[in-house]
């Protein structure tokens, strides 16, 4: 983890209800992230509060979880995703993740160019394709490879905590 101070990156935005309402800016736009900006932690809430869970809502707990206890258990003083946004370094990442989610039908709101002041931690991502139908342990170990950062795939995502402008909307 480190601090950053006016350090540029792109903020990738789903387009769903609640990124409308809550992450929907224009240019010089200066928020602060926190769980009123995050869309896991929303989705969370809701599988939590849900008296009839379905099973992305169980999974969604499952995972949520085990990120947060692995976690801890890594450095308590890294920002959780709960409460964190996540960013990239460049646009080609963003792009990635556009066609990633069109196989699901999802469409970016937004695509930002953003300053960043505050806690920056850096996470290596699993390649798709080896998520699938995996044990508790492959998760264990694939979660804890992405706290650390470690791990080269070649997709990483940088989640982020403190005072985030809007420079420029792509």
């Amino acid at each position: 983890m480190e601090y950053v101070k006016d350090k540029k990156m792109y903020y990738i935005v789903q387009d769903t209800p609640f990124n409308r309402k809550y992450n929907n800016y224009n240019i010089g736009d200066v928020f602060v992230v926190n769980s009123k900006h995050n869309s896991k932690k929303y989705a969370y809430r809701k599988a939590l509060l849900s008296f009839h869970k379905t099973e992305r809502q169980k999974r969604i707990l499952f995972i949520e979880r085990l990120h947060e206890k692995i976690r801890k258990s890594i450095d308590k003083n890294l920002p959780s995703r709960q409460s964190s946004i996540v960013v990239f370094e460049n646009l080609q990442q963003c792009e990635g993740l556009v066609k990633k989610w069109a196989r699901f039908n999802i469409k970016p709101l937004h695509i930002y160019e953003v300053e960043l002041t505050g806690k920056l931690h850096k996470c290596s991502c699993t390649l798709d394709d080896e998520k699938e139908n995996i044990s508790k342990q492959k998760h264990i170990e694939g979660i804890t490879a992405y706290w650390k950062g470690e791990k080269d795939t070649g997709l990483f995502e940088w989640l982020f905590q403190g005072q985030a402008k809007i420079v420029k909307i792509l």
